[in-house]
């Protein structure tokens, strides 16, 4: 039996009153990848989990979108700790800088300045180190303030890459072009171990992908163990 007329037979609701509303609903189609990792060693591991997710990052950042940015589309990162924000987005910087392709990271010179003077009024020395490179954090650990500066340049289309806790997902409406979920993992303080997360949080982080009045699709990228893929 589907799984909408399961539920609907448990809360005892009749057929005629049941209503399944599916992906075709989206206002904009959703483009789904998963990339499963097949390394096991943990800083193997690691090292290709970031790789990967600066690869993706940088190209739907920087290269022009049906519909979109000429000049590249907006991406969120979503990770799983708040350290894990700024530890993603110094990546992204780094790697982006042995790379020499900073500059397309800020393609405008209007955002440049603007990312500038805005960096040098926020509290957290994090967000005040990154911003000028067209990066943002966003986690529930920023003071209001700060919060809702990252949330006023992203929204303006000065922040490029945003990376983010769950909290973004569950709580603010910035869509962006691109979701990417950079490990499905997390931390379980009650069972004290990992623990896969949810559909429902994956749900909710891809349904940021897919802005319906700049973008025909949407484009969510799932990062996970080639054994977990599975599960999604």
């Amino acid at each position: 039996i589907n799984a909408e007329y399961g539920v609907a037979t448990f809360m005892r609701v009749r057929a005629e009153h049941t209503f399944y509303f599916d992906g075709s609903y989206r206002p904009v189609p959703l483009q789904q990848t998963f990339i499963g990792i097949t390394e096991k060693k943990g800083m193997r591991k690691f090292n290709l989990q970031n790789q990967l997710c600066y690869e993706r990052a940088m190209e739907h950042a920087t290269a022009p979108a049906a519909g979109g940015d000429a000049n590249g589309s907006q991406v969120l990162v979503f990770v799983h700790s708040r350290k894990e924000t700024v530890a993603t987005a110094r990546m992204i910087r780094d790697k982006a800088e042995e790379a020499e392709r900073l500059d397309a990271l800020v393609p405008a010179k209007s955002s440049a300045l603007v990312l500038r003077q805005e960096a040098d009024k926020v509290s957290n020395a994090d967000l005040r180190e990154l911003l000028p490179y067209g990066l943002g954090i966003h986690h529930a650990g920023l003071s209001k303030v700060d919060r809702t500066t990252v949330e006023d340049l992203y929204a303006d289309g000065h922040i490029r890459i945003l990376c983010s806790t769950a909290t973004l997902a569950w709580g603010v409406n910035l869509p962006a072009h691109t979701v990417i979920i950079k490990g499905t993992q997390v931390y379980n303080p009650e069972a004290g171990a990992w623990t896969e997360l949810s559909i429902l949080d994956i749900m909710q982080m891809l349904g940021r992908a897919g802005r319906p009045a700049f973008d025909k699709t949407g484009e969510g990228i799932i990062i996970t163990t080639q054994s977990e893929m599975q599960f999604y």
